[in-house]
């Protein structure tokens, strides 16, 4: 009976641990608990093959990405375009192109990449060029801190240059000088007692036209120097103020300025007046017309403009209302004009310039370069070379705009 029981005993107790064996075996056989799902389906991973256009205005243009395993939606929420870290806005897109705005970045060699939700990786990197839209130019800030730029124009050929009047920040007068790229050179030499020549205008001849918010225009002689001491042209009423001018093809200057007319100064300097009650900003010939800025009384900023007919001065119109632009603002500063009859104006607007179509559609393309802080305040000047168009802005910065359009003729120069 006690070997019987002491069988069954040691029976039991082999029972016992060759289930716990099993039990401590099966546990260690469960598969690890892991982030990465073994059977997870993942969709292929993008790739880019090319961007059109080759390269890119940023900040501005419309750049088509083309390649393979995009998303089939065109929406951040399914996939991102970044160039270096920045993300792109997405205009539309399917498997194959992605439309995307040029963000406002600069560089030869701009990292671009695609991730679309669902796949493992992104795209590999491809290297692009985005040029800058707006840039300082002229490198002023290295002459001294407190040199401000502040009318503009473009010199006798055959070099075409551009020059400015300098000032300083204590409205002292520095002079005219020729900017290049790299720097500037003295034209003309500083004017005891004047604050800075609201605007400049080469004419025939090469003599250097220069208007301060004075009665008389004065001129520097061909090739530059000292400003001559009398002035071209004079008016007798104490109230006159020559502010703004600008040539037609007859080698009339037409000038404005807080007048009750408008100017029209002829070759020999003798002068006639239009009747215009309104304190004028700015002066554009383009196309038959007499476009200028005014502000009348103390509404906003309007573009009147009045056709020019055997030499004389028609009945201005309102071309474009400041009050239009739905971003507001008050005054408009500058305009000029490209050769496809866009107006670009300077503006107190939160976009500081826009673009006014010839249908009087106002265009913003330049938004992206005031939230950079590129563009810090409202451009007072213009003027074109080639396809690019210069600005100073309130601030006295000097900026190349890259247009890609020619300018309109301007005819102070033959």
């Amino acid at each position: 009976m006690k070997r019987i029981y002491k069988f069954l005993i040691r029976w039991a107790v082999f029972i016992f641990l060759f289930s716990l064996s099993l039990y401590i075996y099966g546990c260690q056989s469960e598969p690890t608990s892991s982030l990465y799902q073994y059977n997870q389906q993942y969709l292929p991973n993008p790739t880019v093959d090319s961007l059109s256009p080759s390269s890119a205005l940023a900040g501005i243009d419309t750049i088509t990405i083309y390649g393979r395993n995009f998303s089939a939606v065109a929406d951040p929420n399914h996939e991102i375009v970044y160039f270096n870290s920045s993300p792109a806005q997405i205009f539309s897109g399917d498997a194959n192109k992605i439309k995307v705005k040029a963000p406002a970045l600069q560089g030869d060699s701009i990292a671009v990449r695609v991730t679309v939700n669902g796949a493992l990786l992104y795209s590999p990197i491809f290297n692009y060029k985005l040029i800058a839209a707006i840039a300082p130019y002229g490198n002023l800030v290295t002459v001294t801190d407190t040199n401000l730029a502040v009318s503009l124009c473009v010199g006798p050929p055959p070099d075409n240059a551009l020059y400015s009047e300098i000032t300083s920040t204590a409205d002292i007068d520095r002079g005219i000088v020729k900017v290049t790229a790299s720097g500037t050179t003295t034209y003309g030499t500083a004017t005891t007692g004047v604050k800075h020549w609201n605007s400049i205008v080469f004419g025939t001849g090469g003599y250097l036209y220069c208007a301060r918010d004075f009665r008389a225009i004065y001129r520097y002689a061909p090739g530059g120097g000292s400003l001559q001491q009398l002035p071209w042209a004079a008016s007798s009423s104490s109230t006159t103020h020559f502010t703004y001018m600008d040539f037609d093809p007859n080698q009339n200057l037409w000038v404005g300025g807080n007048n009750q007319s408008i100017y029209k100064i002829m070759p020999n300097a003798t002068s006639k007046t239009y009747p215009f009650v309104g304190n004028v900003q700015s002066v554009r010939y383009y196309n038959g017309y007499l476009y200028f800025v005014a502000n009348v009384a103390t509404n906003p900023s309007k573009v009147f403009r009045a056709p020019i007919v055997n030499d004389s001065l028609g009945t201005p119109e309102v071309y474009f209302d400041i009050s239009n632009d739905p971003t507001g603002g008050k005054n408009m500063y500058a305009i000029t004009f490209s050769a496809d009859g866009d107006m670009y104006a300077g503006t107190d607007s939160s976009d500081y310039l826009i673009v006014v179509h010839p249908n009087g559609v106002i265009e913003k393309p330049y938004s992206l370069f005031v939230t950079s802080g590129v563009l810090k305040s409202p451009c007072r000047s213009f003027a074109w070379i080639g396809e690019n168009l210069y600005a100073t802005t309130l601030d006295g910065e000097l900026l190349e705009i890259v247009v890609r359009k020619q300018g309109a003729p301007y005819y102070g120069i033959q």
